[in-house]
């Protein structure tokens, strides 16, 4: 072979090389209109090369498109079958259901048992349940941990605010007023009222605050909870 020839031929193989570190480069940023243009070019000049196929499969996968990426995996296993990237890959493509094929097993479930979809169908009532006695029990039900976590150490805090103010403040203006002498339930409930009275508008400001940060906390849990329930119950139904 010539030195011509030779150089040609490095030359293309750095270029190719080039291609698939740049269609994967765009894959892991996201940049999937970029990407789509590299994997073709790999594809046209370099169609029986197991990166390109491979990149073609990582770009299917990314645009959820499991059927075209099982293919071109195949492939590349079919031109390189010690390609463990490649293999691993296709296997994940295989395990990885389609919504059509969601919907089958669905609907072949159902025709072996017709009750296996009914604890599904009371999810987003279940949540809703949860999420009626406190912020973020409907999100803990749902395992969105983090989220269920923060809103119930939230809702907590803002309800110890709400009774310092309104419940503990009082009660020891009225112990302090007693001066030591012991005061049935009544007097202490009008004591406490009387001190509420004192107030001044910065103070009830500040509780109504709160109070509206609580419902706006508790609102949100039940509709978030609901919501998500939702959308986990149709995602196991094969609709998204």
């Amino acid at each position: 072979m010539s030195e011509d020839a030779r150089s040609t031929d490095d030359l293309q193989e750095e270029e190719y090389a080039r291609l698939c570190h740049e269609a994967g480069l765009h894959l892991r940023l996201n940049r999937i209109v970029l990407a789509e243009k590299v994997v073709a070019e790999l594809l046209q000049r370099w169609p029986d090369r197991t990166t390109a196929q491979e990149r073609a499969g990582d770009l299917a996968m990314a645009q959820g498109k499991l059927q075209q990426a099982r293919e071109h995996y195949r492939q590349a296993l079919e031109l390189e079958p010690a390609n463990a990237d490649a293999e691993r890959k296709y296997g994940l493509a295989l395990l990885t259901l389609t919504p059509d094929e969601r919907r089958r097993n669905l609907i072949e479930a159902v025709i072996a048992d017709s009750t296996a979809v009914q604890p599904t169908s009371r999810r987003p009532l279940n949540a809703f349940m949860h999420a009626l006695i406190f912020p973020g029990l409907g999100q803990l039900y749902n395992r969105q941990h983090e989220k269920g976590l923060a809103l119930v150490a939230v809702g907590g805090l803002l309800l110890m605010l709400v009774f310092y103010l309104l419940v503990q403040v009082p009660y020891t203006m009225v112990a302090e007023a007693s001066a030591g002498r012991r005061l049935a339930v009544h007097e202490q409930l009008a004591g406490m009222h009387q001190a509420l009275a004192q107030m001044s508008g910065g103070y009830w400001l500040l509780a109504a605050l709160l109070i509206v940060l609580y419902l706006g906390l508790y609102a949100f849990g039940i509709y978030d909870a609901y919501r998500q329930a939702q959308s986990q119950t149709e995602r196991d139904l094969g609709v998204l």
